[in-house]
C-alpha cells in the first residue's frame, strides 16, 4: 500500500516522510512488499500503537490538544454572542439602537477578565421635576446590605456604581420624581444577561429610599454632591437589644423605631409587614441573612425603619437565630422619604 498522508497527522508526504512527525512511511512501504510484518504484526495496513515514535505521540497529542483548544474557543465565542443577543433582545425595547451601542458595553479590564457596564438611559428621568445640580464636588460611599436615604447617608448626586460583591441588589425609588432603579451587581466574570460590575448615571434626588441586599458591597462614587442638602441625623432614644421570636409586633411586643437586624446565629428569611400592607397577600418584606465570621455573607441589615404596627417574625422551619440592634442613626421627624412601597412616604 502507498501511503500519500501521515495516517495520525493527517499531513502530505514529502519523499514518504512525515514534515509533522518525521516518520518514515518509506519504512511500511517496504514491509509491505516484502511481506515482512514483524514490524507490524498480522495486519499490514495498520500501524499497531507501538510502532509510534515517542517523537510521533508528543506531535499527535500537540495537535489533538490544539485541535480541542480551537473547539473551546468556538463554543466560548457562541456563548459570548448568545448572551450579548439576549441583552440587545432585553434593552432593544426600551432604547434605540445607537444608544444602546454607545451606552451598553462589554470591555476587557488590564487583567483580562470581563466586565459588563451599563449607562441608565436619560428616559428614566423624564419625568422628574428637576435637573441635579452640576456642583463640582466629590463624594465616596460603600453602602452594605441595609437601607438608606439620599440627602441623610449620601448626598443627591450623579453616581457611578461598583460591585463589591458577587449578588448584590441595588434599589433607588423616588415617588416624588418617578424614579424607579433596580440593578443587579457583581465583581465577576459572569456571562448573565441584566448583572452589572459598572451602572453609570444613576441619579439619586433628595428623598429617594435606597436598598442593598446580597453579599459584600456597592461603591458609589460622584463628582456632583449635594452637599449643601445633607440632612442631620436625629439621634436613636432606643437601648435595649430586642430577641426575636415568634410574631412580634413594634409598639406592643418591642419599641418601634430604627433598628440593625442581626443574624446570631444560622441563615435564614427574616420577614417583617407594614401595618398598611397586614391585608395584602403579598404584603410580607424579606431579608436573607446568613452568620458568618469571615464576613463573606451579611450578618446584619442596616437603617430598618420598623413603623407603628409592623409585624416581625423568622419562618419557624428556618435556622436562624436574630436580633434588633439599635440603629447608630435614624431619620429627622421632619425629613421626607418618598417611597410608599417601603412603607416610607411622608
Amino acid at each position: 500500500m502507498k501511503y500519500d498522508k501521515c495516517t495520525i497527522c493527517n499531513e502530505k508526504l514529502r519523499n514518504g516522510v512525515c514534515p509533522m512527525c518525521g516518520y518514515d512511511f518509506k519504512r511500511l512501504e517496504r514491509g509491505q512488499k516484502t511481506g515482512s510484518c514483524s514490524d507490524y504484526g498480522t495486519r499490514p495496513n495498520i500501524e499497531p500503537k507501538s510502532s509510534m515514535t515517542k517523537q510521533h505521540k508528543r506531535v499527535y497529542r500537540q495537535f489533538r490538544t490544539e485541535e480541542k483548544g480551537r473547539v473551546g474557543k468556538f463554543i466560548r465565542l457562541v456563548l459570548s454572542l448568545v448572551v450579548i443577543f439576549v441583552v440587545f433582545l432585553d434593552a432593544v425595547g426600551e432604547v434605540d439602537i445607537g444608544t444602546l451601542i454607545k451606552n451598553a458595553q462589554i470591555y476587557m479590564s488590564e487583567d483580562g477578565k470581563k466586565k459588563w457596564t451599563k449607562t441608565m438611559p436619560d428616559f428614566t428621568y423624564e419625568n422628574a421635576d428637576y435637573a441635579l445640580e452640576k456642583t463640582g464636588k466629590s463624594f465616596s460611599v460603600r453602602l452594605s446590605s441595609g437601607r438608606y436615604i439620599v440627602g441623610l447617608d449620601l448626598p443627591e448626586g450623579n453616581y457611578t456604581m461598583t460591585g463589591e460583591g458577587d449578588d448584590l441588589t441595588f434599589s433607588a425609588n423616588n415617588d416624588a420624581q418617578y424614579v424607579n432603579i433596580n440593578e443587579q451587581f457583581t465583581d465577576k466574570e459572569v456571562l448573565e444577561a441584566n448583572r452589572y460590575t459598572e451602572v453609570k448615571n444613576i441619579r439619586l434626588y433628595q428623598g429617594s429610599l435606597v436598598e442593598v441586599s446580597g453579599k459584600g458591597s456597592i461603591y458609589c462614587k460622584t463628582s456632583d454632591a449635594n452637599l449643601k442638602k445633607m440632612e442631620k441625623p436625629g439621634e436613636n432614644t432606643l437601648s435595649e437589644e430586642v430577641k426575636v421570636f415568634s410574631v412580634l409586633t413594634a409598639g406592643k411586643e418591642f419599641p418601634a423605631g430604627t433598628y440593625d437586624v442581626v443574624a446570631v446565629e444560622g441563615n435564614g428569611s427574616f420577614e417583617f409587614t407594614f401595618e398598611q400592607d397586614k391585608d395584602d397577600e403579598y404584603g410580607a418584606n424579606s431579608i436573607w441573612l446568613s452568620e458568618d465570621s469571615q464576613g463573606e455573607n451579611p450578618n446584619k441589615y442596616v437603617n430598618l425603619e420598623l413603623t407603628e404596627g409592623t409585624k416581625i417574625e423568622v419562618l419557624s422551619e428556618e435556622y436562624l437565630d436574630v436580633k434588633l440592634v439599635p440603629s447608630k442613626r435614624v431619620r429627622p421627624e421632619n425629613m421626607h422619604v418618598y417611597d410608599s412601597s417601603m412603607g416610607l412616604d411622608s
